[in-house]
């Protein structure tokens, strides 16, 4: 009887140590999530790997709840970077944007799914049907989460991009844009995103010597290894504003 114990919990102890292996192969390989990357183009081989590892990860209930992350982390990533075709990225897109949406309701105190449930569900609204969506009520769940957790960036960018409408979607309101790009920046200022948020909302406002301000110190911050992919496209939208600045200027 004690042998046959012995060897169930060697057993169930083998079990999470391969879950936890694998949750440390998903993280090796979002680390090197820049790795044989082709321009701004990441490589399908190694998302599909860590893809692959946190939900192998996610079978052990001690690490499912930070496998999580790291899965919807990945999804997020390989939807921004990965070469998908359009069809494809459209159900990939649908199949992560409900997946998020149920593990925020599993971890609902967890803030960094909360963030990847508001940003899968955004980019989902934008790129289905962006008035549908609206209708649907997805602006406004986006923007009540995003309060929940004090994500100034999110909240900015929305104020920023949505539009005014009667009665659909009174609440887009400029001035808080301003305010929360601003906040944004402060609380994160090696992010070159906060600068291009903030640097086009004052382009928008005519501030174009104050624009420009904005995107040569995102410029300078250069590119950080370990976001080198995501700094390097922020870089990018930087670039190409100021081109409109100038054109503007002339």
């Amino acid at each position: 009887m004690l042998a046959k114990l012995a060897v169930i919990i060697l057993l169930m102890t083998w079990g999470v140590g391969v879950a936890n292996e694998n949750l440390l192969i998903g993280d090796s390989c979002y680390s090197a999530r820049a790795l044989n990357a082709e321009g701004d183009k990441a490589d399908i081989a190694n998302i599909n790997k860590m893809i692959s590892a946190y939900k192998a990860a996610r079978l052990d209930p001690s690490a499912r709840e930070e496998a999580t992350e790291g899965l919807l982390k990945a999804y997020y990533f390989s939807l921004r970077f990965a070469d998908y075709e359009k069809s494809k990225r459209k159900v990939i897109l649908e199949q992560v944007k409900n997946f998020a949406e149920e593990m925020h309701a599993l971890y609902p105190k967890n803030r960094q799914i909360t963030q990847l449930h508001i940003i899968t569900l955004s980019m989902w609204g934008a790129e289905t049907n962006p008035l549908r969506a609206i209708k649907l009520g997805v602006a406004r769940k986006v923007i009540n989460l995003a309060d929940s957790i004090s994500d100034y960036q999110v909240l900015g960018r929305s104020h920023q991009i949505l539009p005014y409408i009667p009665i659909i979607l009174p609440w887009p309101d400029k001035k808080l844009a301003e305010k929360f790009l601003t906040k944004a920046l402060k609380e994160d200022p090696k992010d070159p995103f906060n600068y291009f948020f903030l640097s086009e909302n004052r382009f928008h406002q005519g501030l174009y010597e104050e624009a420009e301000s904005l995107i040569n110190a995102g410029l300078d911050l250069g590119v950080r290894t370990e976001f080198f992919l995501e700094d390097k496209r922020g870089r990018w939208y930087l670039k190409e504003l100021h081109k409109k600045i100038i054109a503007k200027k002339k």
